[in-house]
């Protein structure tokens, strides 16, 4: 599947707006205590189907964050333009950026961009089908701890990400639907 000319100018429009606010100054507050740690736990992605995954994040950089997940989930699949729907396993990488431009004593705000990729695997008439899957997107979000507990970081994200993928297996028209809108949401133990 080939990305049009429209979406990708929308995508790169969102991804200028983005990083337009994240350079926007830091406004108050003090650094809080997860800057400099690394955090590991659980993040959840929301994109029609639900995905679960283990991550990594860490602001290590200052303002400036890095985080890897890995996500599993079983998501629907229409087959030939909505005809029927069969079940695919989808393990997804996705490694995203993220700056920071709002530091307060226990919550941060920040914008960032994503990259993922991943397996799917569809079973189709008792026939395993699979093929790989790209994401691109941008997303906003925030992290907070609580004042007892500086240690446990709460996050939520939501973004726009455009996939692209073989849209076309064995002469069969697949539609993945993980475009569009996604929320995430995890908890870290920074170390």
């Amino acid at each position: 599947m080939v990305m049009s000319a429209k979406c990708f100018a929308r995508l790169v429009v969102l991804t200028f707006l983005v990083f337009g606010l994240a350079a926007a100054p830091a406004t108050a507050g003090d650094e809080n205590d997860i800057s400099g740690k690394t955090g590991l736990g659980y993040q959840g992605m929301a994109v029609g189907s639900f995905l679960n995954g283990i991550s990594l994040r860490s602001w290590a950089l200052g303002n400036v964050g890095l985080e890897g997940n890995l996500f599993y989930g079983g998501i629907d699949v229409d087959i030939e333009n909505g005809s029927f729907t069969a079940d695919a396993d989808l393990y997804l990488f996705e490694g995203k950026a993220m700056y920071a431009f709002i530091v307060k004593e226990n919550s941060r705000f920040y914008a960032g961009g994503k990259f993922g990729w991943g397996r799917f695997d569809v079973n189709l008439n008792d026939a395993g089908v699979d093929g790989d899957i790209f994401s691109l997107g941008a997303f906003i979000g925030s992290e907070w701890n609580f004042q007892g507990i500086p240690e446990l970081g709460f996050n939520f994200d939501v973004g726009y990400s455009y996939n692209w993928y073989d849209d076309e297996i064995m002469d069969t028209d697949i539609d993945i639907s993980l475009d569009g809108i996604s929320a995430t949401f995890g908890i870290h133990y920074y170390f």
